[in-house]
């Protein structure tokens, strides 16, 4: 397998040590963002469980906790192991919030790793406010029942040439609606232990200034040449990233 360099060290696969692998898919598509992933860890002796992000309705006061509820069901029981967090895209903000959680119930979470996600707002700020341009083009999708469309609607052609054509249907068919309130919650970021490993991959430019704001913060880094679902589209060199960027020296937070 070709590897691409990560963040100034040599890459280095760390097959020896079995860790379960906590995929966390963007809220806006869903688990089959991960299905290759997931099959190539599990070539490579690894355990691993792709979550399923719960739904809510505009009527829900609270979007997070449920979310938050449905990827800890994911877990399998607590038996000591090693666990390795890892979010992709939407998921990034909320993965503190993952952390925090498992932390708590006693998983022995070595490692947080954001995959093309925005950096969590050290102020717990909601997607809008993060985000303001964000905010005004939901405001002119919403829908009678006050919803959004599926994300990939949201940008037209662009994002269907992400994805090969083979792909697509199973890919897209679990982008559903999503209420347009749920991006107005703020998101809190629990402090994680130092204890606690934290990488950035960013696929291309999307994220650059995320992938930059981890570099300023000590984080280990792997820049992937690709668009943002490269996930779904380079499942081998995903995966080898994610192994090589765990268990490498500790960084100071």
């Amino acid at each position: 397998m070709s590897m691409p360099a990560h963040g100034g060290y040599e890459p280095s696969v760390h097959r020896k040590t079995r860790r379960c692998w906590l995929l966390v898919p963007s809220y806006l598509i869903g688990p089959e963002t991960w299905r290759g992933v997931d099959e190539v860890m599990h070539l490579l002796g690894q355990q691993c469980v792709v979550a399923k992000p719960g739904r809510t309705t505009p009527e829900d006061p609270d979007h997070l906790g449920p979310w938050l509820a449905s990827i800890l069901e994911a877990m399998p029981k607590n038996t000591g192991q090693e666990v390795v967090v890892v979010g992709h895209a939407a998921a990034c903000p909320r993965l503190p919030m993952v952390v925090d959680a498992l932390l708590g119930l006693g998983y022995d979470v070595v490692s947080m790793i954001m995959v093309n996600g925005r950096f969590p707002a050290g102020d717990g700020l909601s997607p809008v406010q993060a985000d303001a341009t964000l905010g005004e083009m939901l405001d002119q999708m919403v829908r009678p029942d006050d919803h959004v469309p599926p994300w990939y609607l949201w940008w037209g052609g662009m994002i269907w040439g992400m994805v090969p054509e083979e792909d697509r249907d199973r890919v897209f068919s679990e982008a559903l609606p999503v209420p347009r309130s749920l991006f107005d919650q703020p998101i809190p970021v629990p402090e994680i232990p130092s204890s606690v490993e934290r990488a950035f991959v960013a696929t291309g430019d999307m994220y650059a200034m995320s992938y930059e704001e981890a570099q300023r913060q000590g984080w280990h880094v792997a820049r992937l040449e690709g668009e943002h679902l490269h996930v779904v589209v380079d499942p081998v060199t995903v995966a080898g990233t994610l192994l090589s960027l765990v268990g490498r020296p500790k960084v100071r937070f």
